[in-house]
């Protein structure tokens, strides 16, 4: 059986990526790593974090990762995602 190879052009929204702004999207914060790597959270998978005195982001999975950023910055990382949920047209800067 062939297949048949359909190719599109992704929407301009679909090839933004999660932790940007524009568009409306921002389900992701970036953290940084111990190591230096650069790593994308889903905000909603977060369970909890602690400081220690680098932060801990628990995962709702049981998954936990340490993290240069102070809880404080994850904190308002948060708080504009939950914001851009609630304030209409809260990402258009």
């Amino acid at each position: 059986m062939a297949r048949i190879r359909v190719e599109h052009e992704p929407s301009a929204r679909s090839s933004l990526p999660a932790w940007s702004t524009e568009g409306g999207r921002r389900e992701m914060i970036r953290v940084t790593r111990l190591s230096g790597e650069v790593l994308y959270l889903n905000v909603l998978q977060i369970e909890s974090m602690e400081s220690i005195p680098e932060t801990k982001i628990k995962m709702m999975n049981g998954y936990y990762y340490l993290v240069k950023d102070t809880a404080e910055s994850v904190v308002e990382q948060l708080r504009g995602f939950y914001h851009s949920c609630i304030v209409p047209g809260s990402n258009d800067k």
